[in-house]
């Protein structure tokens, strides 16, 4: 393809807005997905690709029709290409121009992409906080599901990420987008619904019987439906029960990717079931909803913090991303997480590795 890529659209910041469409389609595998994740419309990034594929003479996405979640999209070869070169290009120019005159990146904060659990509860603010007063140095972050802050990663628009998505973060690491993993803290899912439990859920004896429980016998279960750490641990659940989650029942949530607070309130409040995680549940389970099951090794919910690699982003602070990842998971990280919650619950909401 010799097709120069920057022409496609009228400024760079609508090809920008294009590769990054094709990017989330690629991690959610549907545009709709995708455009939910970036704050577009559908139409507008319908629209994007439909002028590219104009210009270039070929399709960029192959739509889906049905499947358990009711179809979706994923990348031709030339979409996938289009997407390594503006890559490729992003880091040639970055190499280039090296960091900003302005501001060098040892010289700003930290910009971390984080998940949204530990943010809602607190955690990260903890973490943030203590940094500064040990080391004077600052971190700033951008909560998001974890799908969405390994993107932003991709893009190199962060120095370091805080996930919890285990399979998105190999993929991550096998692209060669991160330097390492650093364990940082860890709690648990939790299976959570109506106090009244119309599913028996409380008394399953795995977390693959209690989802399928909740499928056979048709009662609502509210997804976050985001590709965060969550979502598909969710979905993971569902294959280990052999369920293809569909019809009124499964209610996948266009507003879940405000989080597991915003996620937990709506479910309580239409009587559903849904998965969270034991901090969240801890600091803010509605009345009439519980905790149901948790007891199964597969909801162990696993926190890591990975560096974006300089050598793909230059312009990235990696030094000031592998401090902060070696401060956060040893000692003086340590002591945050042990103590995190112990003052308002009397028991630590998160454990350190």
């Amino acid at each position: 393809m010799t097709t120069d890529y920057r022409r496609l659209l009228d400024g760079d910041d609508q090809f920008e807005r294009l590769c990054a469409i094709l990017a989330a389609v690629s991690e959610s595998g549907s545009l709709r997905k995708a455009t939910e994740a970036l704050g577009y419309s559908y139409r507008y990034a319908w629209g994007l690709i439909r002028r590219a594929e104009e210009e270039i003479g070929t399709p960029l996405l192959i739509r889906k029709v049905g499947g358990a979640s009711g179809g979706g999209a994923e990348l031709t070869s030339a979409a996938r290409d289009l997407l390594r070169r503006y890559r490729l290009l992003t880091r040639e120019t970055q190499s280039i121009m090296g960091p900003s005159p302005i501001l060098a990146p040892e010289s700003r904060p930290l910009l971390m992409s984080s998940t949204i659990g530990p943010v809602e509860v607190g955690l990260v603010d903890a973490l943030v906080a203590a940094y500064r007063r040990e080391t004077g140095n600052w971190v700033r972050y951008i909560a998001a599901g974890s799908g969405q802050a390994l993107e932003l990663a991709r893009a190199g628009r962060v120095d370091l990420v805080l996930v919890h998505a285990p399979d998105l973060e190999e993929q991550f690491l096998a692209e060669g987008f991160g330097t390492g993993r650093y364990p940082l803290a860890w709690d648990t899912f939790v299976i959570c619904g109506p106090v009244a439990d119309p599913a028996g859920v409380r008394t399953a004896p795995s977390a693959a019987d209690a989802m399928r429980r909740i499928a056979e016998g048709g009662f609502p279960f509210v997804s976050r439906n985001d590709r965060s750490g969550t979502n598909m641990r969710e979905l993971a659940l569902w294959e280990a029960a052999g369920i293809a989650p569909s019809g009124p029942w499964y209610q996948p949530w266009p507003l879940g990717g405000q989080g597991n607070i915003a996620t937990i309130r709506h479910a309580a409040a239409t009587g559903a079931y849904t998965l969270t995680d034991s901090a969240t549940l801890a600091r803010a389970c509605p009345e009439g909803f519980t905790g149901l099951f948790s007891d199964d090794p597969i909801l162990v919910n696993r926190f890591n913090l990975i560096p974006v690699n300089p050598d793909l982003f230059p312009a990235v602070n990696h030094q000031g991303a592998k401090h902060f990842c070696e401060w956060a998971t040893g000692p003086g990280g340590r002591r945050v997480v042990e103590s995190f919650g112990t003052k308002a619950f009397g028991t630590p909401l998160f454990h350190v590795p």
